[in-house]
């Protein structure tokens, strides 16, 4: 269970990403300059859930509005995933500081065979903060997410890392990035634990997992600006579950691989 340490912390982070939110609608005229549409869609392929060693291909479009982008500014939307869309609604400098919005699609016990007798996880819509500063190309940065509809205890998830970006030629762009993930007792609980119930259904062992950092990974990204308007992506990762989440009778495998490729059109 989430304790009230953790309730406040997570709150003070939401309340501070809002905090700057207001003040940057205050302050800050150009975050509603070269306002513009932006459309795309991209293709994954990642495994059918954490620590499975099976992979599907999934698809989606995507389409967004746009504030100060463009005139050599970095883009304030980073995209991490369909759980993980960041964007800078305050920016000073190199600090940006925002929302976080998403859906975690939860897990299905028909994905695998080796899910029977554990239960479907629900998904959800996801909220939360985060705060970046980028430097010369280098960049860190942190952010606190929760699922707020589907479960009612689904704990919290924090990610922090650190990147470089470097420009290849005028048009492609090339981003590596190293970063980890810290996850709540009730996320564990509900992604990796073998309850007794979840034991005699199953066959698996009891496995109660406890909060810590269930993983570190890296990806290398890149972005091609093919023309004026249009945009090509692709990326490649590696995630390592460690700690309770790579000891769950859960996890067939540690390793974790993805890949994608998408584009955005700015109109």
């Amino acid at each position: 269970m989430m304790n009230k340490a953790m309730i406040t912390a997570f709150a003070g982070i939401l309340t501070v990403s809002f905090a700057g939110i207001s003040h940057a609608v205050a302050q800050e005229s150009n975050l509603f300059s070269n306002v513009s549409l932006a459309a795309g869609g991209f293709a994954s392929i990642a495994p059918v859930y954490e620590g499975s060693d099976k992979y599907r291909v999934s698809a989606f479009p995507i389409i967004y509005p746009t504030f100060g982008d463009g005139n050599g500014e970095r883009s304030r939307l980073t995209f991490r995933g369909v759980d993980d869309v960041r964007y800078a609604v305050f920016r000073k400098g190199g600090f940006d500081l925002g929302p976080v919005v998403g859906y975690n699609f939860g897990r299905k016990e028909s994905l695998s065979s080796d899910l029977t007798g554990l239960g479907d996880v629900d998904g959800g819509v996801v909220a939360g903060a985060f705060a970046s500063y980028t430097i010369n190309g280098f960049s860190v940065d942190a952010a606190a997410t929760k699922q707020l509809s589907g479960l009612d205890d689904s704990g919290f998830l924090a990610r922090f890392g650190a990147g470089y970006e470097a420009a290849v030629t005028e048009r492609l762009t090339v981003n590596l990035y190293a970063g980890a993930t810290y996850a709540s007792d009730d996320y564990m609980d509900h992604m990796f634990s073998v309850t007794a119930a979840q034991n005699g259904a199953s066959g698996l062992p009891v496995f109660d997992a406890d909060a810590g950092i269930k993983n570190i990974d890296l990806k290398l990204s890149t972005s091609y600006q093919a023309t004026e308007q249009l945009n090509l992506r692709a990326n490649v990762g590696y995630s390592r579950l460690i700690n309770d989440a790579a000891d769950s009778p859960i996890s067939i495998t540690n390793d974790q691989f993805s890949g994608g490729l998408g584009f955005i059109y700015q109109f």
